[in-house]
């Protein structure tokens, strides 16, 4: 009986500690993989952050340029300031100074009249000798954070960059610029840092923040912590709690440029109070690393860099999990009163009851994965269709103007026929480039659909007519196979025409000879299913994930906008779009809409 209850001990002294290695073990996995989520989000976090100082230092740079043409006539220079100042102020431009060759202020476009505060008349002794120096002429100076008091004596946080202004007139000779003085441009970072870390959350209630090179808040979810030393104003919350784990994270590894992921407690989390273990992911965000590369030059640049952090608490994570393992743990309890008499069946009931932990860990750790990746792409597109927007309004006047000179002069009979031909390349390349443009308005002002109650399989008919001539000239079969007794839906006819259009166009250039587009229809669950499958050369795994990425293409010609124009659509329509392909047997793409 001894032995029996000895082996008994044993076997259930096995069991727990397999179980407490098993919890430890998914432990272990549910916060590496969702701190590597979180950090996904850190680097978009400073992607965008980066990507406004890109904005700043072309927008500076096309300032300086513009002085050298206007310095003559500096009440234009100074109008275009203006309308520049004032449709940039709510991007967080404080002011917009020009300082003469001594460091003066010269002009101040926020204090237009001339009564700019004291503290401002003049530029740093030592912002000045950089500006001198005739070798950083086209470069640009980026400060660190500093503290600047407002009209009403209200201090805050602003950084600068600024750039020399050379003067180049007619007694000039364009190798000898004499050196006008200093462009300087003020702006609250603390703007730009809300701007990107506002509508992030990480699992349920996790969120991002931002400190500068000094380790103050510049981004938190409490607004009262912004400008405020991140570890002190912790203390202020919390004096009972110790923050040492956070604070050797700061300063061992977050402000020396560090990239990583870790944890550390606090004593809160938005309304929730008390001790309470948080998973961090961090990445530092870099000023010279942007569009500009090799222009700029940052003050203090080993230190002047922030840290962008994202955090959510660890129960969050692993609450669904827990609640598993502690039924595990009375099935253990319950198996030692069992064990004399059924102890193998027991065990291998733990075995199965680790079997079904394990497949729940990974079913939650993907739909993670899934959420996290939605949330990526859909930030990722608004950015890209932010600058895409941005391109399109900066060279869309230029290229009409080309455009119309190049066929204005081929309609002149006196061009010889050499230059003629020069100028239908022209024309040819302009008319390209309007249609990108086309595309780019398609991706980044997206009309709202206009939904009424149609048949889906009608319009595949129309569209299939209208494509037929464009199969028929690569030898594609262009065959149907629709559904009979498919509801109709409240649908955009037009937009679900150009998905169609778009991707039959797709399937004939990827069919490279004698091959087939079959195009179905079929109800599932209160949904209608719409297939396109063609028999062409397939998409290569490794980039079948970034086919819906905007500007993302494989075609010499294309614009990469087709498939994220057709993502655009069915999400507008409150589907779902996927794609299946093999290598050398072809793709199909199948869109689920709801019957609405």
């Amino acid at each position: 009986m001894v032995s029996v209850l000895t082996a008994a001990m044993l076997v259930s002294l096995a069991l727990f500690s397999l179980w407490y290695w098993a919890s430890w073990r998914i432990e272990q996995i549910i916060s590496r993989q969702f701190n590597e989520q979180q950090l996904m989000l850190a680097r978009k976090i400073a992607d965008n952050i980066e990507g406004y100082f890109d904005l700043l230092e072309n927008q500076l740079m096309s300032y300086s340029e513009l002085f050298q043409v206007e310095s003559e006539t500096m009440s234009h220079f100074r109008a275009y300031g203006a309308l520049e100042f004032k449709n940039k102020q709510a991007f967080g431009i404080l002011d917009i100074q020009m300082f003469d060759p001594e460091g003066r202020l010269e002009y101040s476009w926020s204090h237009p009249d001339g009564q700019a505060p004291q503290e401002i008349q003049n530029l740093d002794t030592a912002c000045v000798d950089w500006a001198k120096d005739p070798q950083h002429l086209g470069l640009i100076f980026l400060t660190k954070t500093f503290t600047l008091s407002d009209a009403s004596g209200k201090s805050r946080l602003a950084m600068a960059i600024l750039t020399p202004l050379y003067r180049t007139n007619s007694s000039l000779a364009p190798q000898n610029k004499s050196f006008a003085g200093t462009l300087e441009i003020i702006f609250d970072p603390s703007f730009v840092c809300q701007m990107a870390t506002e509508n992030v959350r990480s699992g349920q209630t996790g969120y991002a923040w931002v400190i500068n090179q000094d380790g103050t808040f510049l981004a938190h979810y409490e607004p009262t912590f912004v400008g405020k030393d991140a570890i002190r104003v912790r203390k202020e919350r919390n004096s009972h709690l110790s923050f040492d784990k956070i604070q050797d994270i700061q300063a061992s590894h977050i402000l020396k440029g560090e990239e990583g992921t870790d944890w550390y407690e606090s004593g809160w989390h938005r309304e929730r109070l008390g001790r309470i273990k948080k998973l961090l992911a961090y990445t530092p965000v870099r000023f010279n690393k942007g569009m500009v590369h090799g222009v700029i030059q940052v003050e203090d640049s080993a230190h002047n860099l922030w840290g962008v952090g994202v955090t959510a608490p660890f129960d969050e994570v692993y609450g669904l999990v827990g609640s598993l393992q502690i039924q595990v743990g009375f099935m253990a309890g319950f198996i030692f009163l069992l064990i004399m008499g059924v102890s193998g069946l027991l065990i291998g009931a733990a075995y199965n009851w680790n079997e079904i932990l394990s497949r729940e860990v990974e079913l939650k750790t993907e739909a993670l994965r899934q959420s996290h990746e939605r949330l990526l792409r859909s930030e990722r597109f608004a950015a890209v269709g932010e600058a895409a927007a941005y391109v399109r309004h900066e060279i869309k006047n230029p290229l009409m103007i080309i455009g119309g000179f190049a066929r204005q002069l081929d309609r002149d009979l006196n061009v010889p026929g050499s230059a003629r031909q020069k100028l239908k390349i022209i024309a040819d390349e302009v008319q390209r480039l309007e249609n990108f443009l086309g595309d780019l308005r398609d991706f980044t002002q997206p009309a709202s659909p206009v939904k009424e109650e149609v048949d889906l399989n009608k319009i595949i008919r129309e569209v299939q007519t209208m494509m037929q001539e464009a199969a028929k000239e690569k030898r594609v079969q262009l065959e149907s196979r629709l559904d009979g007794t498919l509801p109709t839906s409240l649908l955009d006819p037009n937009q679900m025409k150009q998905v169609l259009i778009n991707l039959i166009k797709n399937s004939i250039e990827a069919i490279e000879k004698d091959g087939s587009i079959t195009v179905s229809t079929h109800s599932q669950g209160g949904h209608i299913c719409l297939q396109v499958a063609d028999t062409g050369r397939g998409i290569e795994p490794k980039i079948i994930s970034e086919i819906f990425n905007p500007f993302f293409t494989t075609k010499k010609t294309g614009t990469g906008l087709g498939l994220a124009v057709i993502n655009k659509i069915v999400e507008d329509h409150h589907g779902t779009v996927s794609v299946e392909s093999t290598l050398g047997r072809g793709t199909t793409f199948t869109i689920i809409l709801p019957c609405e």
